[in-house]
C-alpha cells in the first residue's frame, strides 16, 4: 500500500519498482508515522537504516500495528526490551 523513505529519487523508483511488480500503485510518504495513522494497514515492515528500527516498532506497537523488523533489532539492550515490551 505504502512506500516510505526520506529520499525523493530513492522513493520514486522504490515505488515504481513496487507497481511494476504488483500491478498496483503504492502511496510513497516521507514519514511512516502517515503510514501509522491508516487504520487499513494491519502491519509494518522496518527495513530502516538500524537507528530507527526501535522508534519504528515501538510507534508501530503503540498504534495497534503488526510488525516485522529486519535484523539487527536493535543497538542496545535496552531498546530491544523496550520493543519487546510494546509488542506485548
Amino acid at each position: 500500500t505504502y512506500v516510505c523513505g526520506v529520499d525523493k529519487n530513492r522513493l520514486a523508483m522504490a515505488a515504481k519498482a513496487v507497481s511494476r511488480l504488483s500491478g498496483k500503485d503504492p502511496k510513497d510518504v516521507d514519514d511512516f508515522r502517515r503510514i501509522l495513522d491508516d487504520r487499513t494497514i494491519d502491519a509494518l515492515v522496518v527495513a530502516a537504516p538500524d537507528h530507527w528500527h526501535g522508534p519504528a516498532t515501538i510507534l508501530a506497537c503503540a498504534a495497534g500495528k503488526h510488525v516485522y523488523v529486519e535484523k539487527p533489532l536493535s543497538h542496545y539492550i535496552w531498546e530491544g526490551r523496550q520493543m519487546v515490551n510494546a509488542a506485548r
